[in-house]
């Protein structure tokens, strides 16, 4: 069988389709797609326990179907305990109408604290959420510590995200790349009643991202700056907001904080 870019005449109900280069048995090397139908996810919850690695739990999340459609609530739910991690976590690829809820322990207070039940502690990383864009995520009731130059919460391209009654703290802050909350990227994200220490940057907001900070502050260790924005990133403020250090706030290329 000829390559297509060799024949000399076309027949549409044989060269509208796509060539094989190899002889694997088509005929006249026709091939045509097949539909493809994917699974969407039930509502249920994928817990976790602070016996696993970082390994295992990303396993448990790599298990979990993309597509979370209209009305379906997926949970990753960790238990009590304090988490040894050595890698990041990374939740990646949702799309549909439904939600995702990355959470500790919910029955705790609605309001700032620091004594989150659930404490992931990471050598290496932090959270990472990117590439979503189902209807709404909610990140609530964690403790997240992160080594210096690594972020505790990464989120890039996701839609809206909310941060809840969260403590998100830097065991070094001489990096600038120590930070709590990073939001880049389209994201439209709500920061609410979250403790932010010993970060270089308590709230980042970078390429046109989008941050409603409301009700937030420091705790221990100041941030060396509480907030920062910068390339057309924007951050919103109401009530307290995390104080710095060295200042504030912090701007640059085309940063606004109101």
């Amino acid at each position: 069988m000829p390559n297509l870019d060799t024949r000399t005449t076309k027949t549409p109900a044989v060269d509208d389709y796509t060539y094989l280069l190899s002889n694997d048995g088509t005929v006249e090397g026709k091939v045509e797609l097949q539909n493809v139908t994917v699974i969407p996810e039930t509502t249920r919850t994928i817990n976790f326990t602070s016996s696993q690695t970082a390994a295992q739990i990303q396993a448990d999340i790599d298990a979990v179907g993309k597509y979370i459609p209209k009305g379906v609530v997926v949970t990753f739910q960790f238990a009590n305990g304090t988490y040894t991690l050595d890698n990041q976590l990374l939740f990646q690829g949702f799309y549909g109408g439904g939600r995702i809820n990355i959470q500790g322990d919910t029955a705790q207070s609605t309001s700032l604290h620091n004594n989150q039940n659930v404490h992931l502690d990471f050598s290496t990383g932090g959270i990472v959420y990117t590439d979503s864009s189902v209807t709404r995520t909610f990140i609530k009731n964690l403790r997240i510590t992160a080594a210096d130059a690594n972020i505790c919460l990464n989120l890039s391209r996701v839609g809206f995200t909310n941060v809840w009654y969260c403590y998100l703290a830097n065991d070094g802050k001489t990096s600038t790349v120590s930070r709590g909350v990073h939001a880049t990227e389209g994201s439209h994200v709500y920061v609410i009643l979250t403790y932010f220490s010993n970060n270089y940057y308590g709230i980042f907001a970078g390429n046109t991202v989008q941050i409603s900070s409301s009700g937030n502050d420091d705790t221990g260790t100041q941030p060396n700056y509480g907030l920062r924005s910068e390339a057309n990133g924007t951050i919103g403020k109401l009530n307290t907001q995390p104080t710095g250090s060295t200042a504030n706030e912090s701007l640059g290329q085309g940063g606004n904080i109101f």
